[in-house]
């Protein structure tokens, strides 16, 4: 029996990587020509199902003879068979459930998913190129050890994601980074109930965010248009903040040796968080420099009324100009008063001016003379 069902030949080659076939076919082992025991062992991802076990032959990409594979062995040595070189080859409105996608899916052709379902797919081990995601739902699915490669996900959406520092986009396009980011997660193992572990959990998963978005910003360097990319320098550098943040509370709730550093670390990293959260807001994360233009003609019209309204030690004969040589920083060293109200608020306004000015020429700079 077994000799009917499986080859000759015991390993192969996919993506580079030695792979053995198992002699017989029980929950949770590999199929011929399917690497790995991420279903059984990978606690931490949505598609851990440890009795989970897929059909023996590849899936054939026939989507006629059914709605969709499910639990089925998607190869891309099968589709490569299956498409016509230059031109598209289109999935429309399939459900693909519990399937393991592996493989190399770089077909000669336009590869197309629009409107389809992912529900607990791992994707582990499969090198995609030019394949357009559009309007798909990625439901308890993993982009773990996953490589994608001039690919689009246009308005897909995103629910329980398992991720990895593993999964690679080169030149991609997601149009809502912010949700694929807020969708991914990391379980805790079943067998360890610990509070500490999972508060390692926890923690690891804002890391593991950061370096995420990291590969996405750099993906988007030259792809897509300026709205997507800095938007996702503002999910960047935040959560690059906020994965210190939770490193800090971790081991200052478990780590007896590193409390002490943990607490500086937490006043530091979120007096980082505030800055970067407070300046990314006054231009927009890069995106706009009218902003700051308005901030300083609010700094002038503020002050300028503050200087006007509150009855000061010394009268101050012409508020507005006041608050204009200050503001634009071509009178300040005129500006000086024996009343510690008028000078606080002189000086306080000299920052706040230095600040927006920074903020506005480096945005005009970094907008006029750089290439993305």
């Amino acid at each position: 029996m077994l000799e009917r069902l499986w080859p000759r030949r015991w390993r192969e080659k996919i993506n580079g990587h030695a792979i053995s076939v198992s002699k017989q076919i029980e929950p949770g082992m590999a199929v011929d020509g399917h690497i790995g025991s991420r279903r059984r062992t990978c606690f931490w991802e949505p598609i851990h199902a440890p009795g989970h076990s897929v059909a023996f032959e590849p899936y054939d990409w026939d989507f006629a003879r059914d709605a969709g594979p499910s639990c089925r062995f998607v190869s891309g040595t099968t589709l490569k068979d299956k498409v016509v070189p230059g031109e598209t080859f289109k999935v429309v409105g399939v459900t693909f459930k519990e399937c393991d996608f592996q493989g190399d899916f770089r077909p000669d052709a336009l590869l197309m998913f629009d409107g389809c379902r992912f529900d607990g797919c791992d994707f582990a081990y499969s090198s995609w190129k030019g394949a357009h995601f559009r309007d798909c739902t990625f439901k308890e699915s993993s982009l773990s050890l996953a490589t994608f490669e001039r690919c689009e996900f246009r308005d897909c959406s995103w629910d329980r994601i398992g991720f990895g520092s593993k999964t690679e986009f080169h030149h991609c396009f997601v149009n809502n980074p912010g949700s694929l980011i807020a969708a991914s997660v990391s379980y805790p193992d079943p067998k360890n109930p610990s509070t500490e572990h999972r508060h390692h959990q926890w923690y690891r998963l804002r890391g593991t965010r950061a370096h995420v978005l990291r590969t996405l910003m750099i993906s988007h360097q030259s792809t897509g248009d300026d709205h997507t990319y800095y938007e996702i320098v503002k999910l960047h550098e935040l959560q690059c903040a906020t994965a210190r943040l939770s490193e800090d509370v971790y081991h200052l709730r478990h780590s007896k040796g590193k409390r002490m550093r943990s607490l500086l670390g937490l006043l530091f990293h979120s007096a980082d968080y505030l800055l970067l959260w407070s300046l990314g807001l006054l231009n927009d994360w890069g995106v706009s420099a009218s902003r700051p233009c308005i901030a300083l003609t609010l700094c002038w019209a503020g002050f300028g009324w503050l200087y006007e309204r509150i009855p000061f030690d010394i009268q101050v004969p012409h508020p507005y100009q006041k608050s204009f040589d200050i503001t634009f920083l071509v009178g300040y060293g005129n500006q000086v008063s024996a009343d510690p109200l008028l000078t606080g608020i002189q000086n306080f306004q000299t920052i706040a001016a230095i600040v927006i000015y920074t903020v506005f020429f480096a945005t005009v700079v970094s907008k006029l003379s750089r290439a993305r």
